[in-house]
């Protein structure tokens, strides 16, 4: 009896905690006026599963947005002015006439630079040559060389890249890298400590710390930028580790290499970055060298972030360019978590007769992502949209080409984490060139994947519709 009696008193006790903490989180949630499908997964989630709920908010949900927006505009409007002097419109020349006109001026009023033509853009889809060129590239710097990374492993190739930071400061060339706190953090902060000794600096990206409350996964630096002697930059979606070298597991990856006026927007994001994370000002002639444009190349380097109030540059673009697509839309993506406008632009430009494909992932590191995106199949197939998955290797690129004439690659997925948490940067380019390159890739990898039909959809097992369903319930909290 006594036993009894102790557990009805602490059942009693942890539901009056629960009813505590329902009481107190459900109106904070209202009041963070979140879009209305997050609002209601977090409602739910808290009442329907005490303590586990409370606990996921505190990792996921307490992002302090407001704090954050306004250092982050704190630290913009203070470089603005600086910044500005290096920022200048460009006009694309009437004789290109594939470029999509409508896209190239919704891009130049997201952003105070705007496309840039005569820039140089090489594409590397093999791990090995991409890291291969970036090496070189930091061995022949001759002033400074500044990076942005999500994740850096305290592997053989992190090992390599960390060596090859300390000889170029070691002869001189000025090393900043930042660091995304929750994307590398299982890399110590001692790896580094050789290249702090030969001179560079090193800097975490929104630590997290427990005693603020930072403790977070959300707002997190996603961007992959290299500028090097603010003439060459490069941005992807390839980090630094040995599986993006192609030296462990199957990978498929995507990094880019520009000249031109575009670099000085990747220099811009660098230093506002920079700024943001250490109060250190870069905005000076030093970092925005005189670029010679002779490229044939019209690029955008857009940037976005939870910071962004007005608009969320990359995620605008992207669906004003579903919108207004005539022929296909192509989309690679190794996260595929759409909001209802993105999955209602894909389902209606099939619909009116666009060529709409999907090439995403048969596994992931994250299965409840992949179950997320699979439960939007059945929609999109019944709308005419073709779905292809890779089984063999995991593709990592984001990619997206419209109508042979207007294509993007970046750091940012096809889901609500990279259009509304983290901090991304895309390449976006006007016209037939890349946009055909990156159609040939995808033919070329569609190859070797496997189209879903609506019959093999119609065989999925009961066990795996639940696990659609349910991760569904969460798609706005992924």
């Amino acid at each position: 009896m006594l036993i009894l009696s102790t557990l009805s008193w602490l059942s009693f006790f942890f539901l009056f905690i629960h009813l505590i903490v329902i009481t107190f989180l459900v109106p904070k949630i209202i009041l963070q006026r979140r879009e209305s499908g997050a609002t209601l997964a977090w409602i739910l989630a808290i009442t329907f599963l005490p303590f586990i709920g409370m606990l996921a908010f505190w990792l996921l949900g307490t992002t302090r947005i407001r704090i954050l927006r306004r250092k982050r505009h704190r630290a913009e409007q203070h470089l603005l002015p600086s910044l500005a002097r290096f920022r200048r419109q460009q006009q694309l020349s009437d004789s290109n006439e594939s470029v999509a006109t409508s896209l190239y001026t919704l891009a130049a009023k997201l952003d105070e630079c705007g496309p840039q033509p005569g820039c140089e853009v090489e594409m590397y889809r093999d791990g090995k040559k991409a890291l291969d060129c970036l090496e070189s590239a930091i061995d022949e710097a001759q002033k400074h060389i500044h990076l942005i990374y999500y994740t850096w492993n305290s592997d053989n190739t992190g090992y390599r890249f960390c060596q090859a930071l300390v000889r170029a400061a070691e002869r001189g060339v000025e090393v900043r890298l930042l660091l995304d706190d929750v994307g590398s953090y299982k890399t110590p902060k001692s790896f580094f400590d050789p290249l702090i000794a030969a001179g560079g600096e090193v800097a975490r990206f929104l630590p997290l710390n427990l005693l603020t409350r930072q403790a977070s996964v959300n707002n997190r630096n996603h961007r992959k930028i290299v500028i090097i002697d603010g003439i060459t930059g490069f941005t992807g979606s390839m980090n630094i580790g040995d599986v993006y070298a192609g030296l462990s597991e199957p990978w498929s990856d995507l990094h880019l290499c520009v000249r031109g006026r575009v670099v000085y927007e990747l220099q811009g994001v660098f230093c506002q970055d920079w700024y943001h994370t250490t109060h250190k000002n870069l905005t000076t002639k030093k970092y925005f060298p005189s670029v010679n444009c002779h490229g044939d190349v019209c690029a955008h380097f857009l940037a976005s972030g939870p910071s962004d109030e007005r608009w969320r540059t990359i995620y605008t673009l992207l669906f004003v360019a579903i919108n207004t697509a005539t022929k296909r839309v192509w989309i690679e993506t190794p996260y595929f978590v759409p909001d209802p406008p993105i999955s209602m632009a894909l389902e209606t430009a099939a619909l009116r007769g666009v060529d709409v494909r999907l090439l995403l992932p048969r596994r992931s590191d994250n299965s409840l992502v992949v179950h997320a995106g699979r439960s939007f199949f059945d929609e999109l197939l019944n709308a005419g949209v073709r779905i292809f998955e890779m089984h063999d290797v995991i593709p990592h690129a984001k990619t997206t080409v419209i109508d042979r004439v207007f294509s993007t690659a970046g750091s940012a997925n096809m889901d609500q984490r990279s259009f509304r948490l983290n901090f991304e940067g895309n390449l976006f380019f006007f016209g037939r060139k890349i946009a055909v390159e990156l159609e040939k890739d995808f033919l070329y990898l569609c190859q070797s994947a496997h189209e879903v039909t609506k019959q093999s959809r119609e065989n999925s097992s009961l066990t795996q519709r639940f696990k659609e369903g349910f991760a569904r319930i969460l798609a706005p909290l992924l």
